[in-house]
């Protein structure tokens, strides 16, 4: 896991070309609060970004996830929400793992991160998390989650 600033991306550039291309995206993007919410095409199945708007939740012990075939990057790009993170180790599976949709959900605790407008979180398939979590009241969240293939 790695939670940053997007004014500090090009320190991750060199972690995989797919990671530099999501992460420019973010930073070459003209308007990133008026893009429409759902899919947008970066690098077809390679890198490619779902736009999200939503009111914050409360954390549910069993609505976890991890993901094998990507790793997720979560930017705020306006809002602030939680996001409760574990290592996949340390938390129970609940399902099985679904190759179409890639994901896994598990049922536990974890250490919740606070997430602010320009954050980033990118993580991979070891870090299991819930995302869209009340920071500290109930609020709108818009945030772009970048779906980098692994390879």
């Amino acid at each position: 896991m790695i939670f940053d600033e997007i004014k500090n991306a090009s320190f991750y550039y060199n972690l995989h070309p797919y990671i530099r291309e999501g992460l420019e995206f973010l930073i070459n993007h003209d308007d990133l609060m008026n893009l429409a919410v759902g899919k947008q095409d970066i690098d077809g199945d390679n890198v490619f970004a779902l736009v999200q708007e939503y009111q914050t939740k409360e954390f549910n012990e069993e609505m976890w996830e991890a993901h094998r075939k990507y790793y997720d990057l979560q930017f705020v790009v306006d809002g602030v929400e939680n996001i409760a993170i574990s290592h996949i180790n340390d938390i129970s599976p609940r399902t099985e793992y679904n190759v179409g949709d890639d994901y896994r959900l598990f049922k536990g605790i974890g250490a919740k991160i606070k997430v602010t407008r320009g954050q980033f979180l990118l993580l991979s398939p070891k870090d299991v998390h819930q995302p869209g979590l009340i920071a500290t009241e109930p609020g709108h969240v818009k945030k772009i989650v970048l779906k980098i293939r692994i390879e």
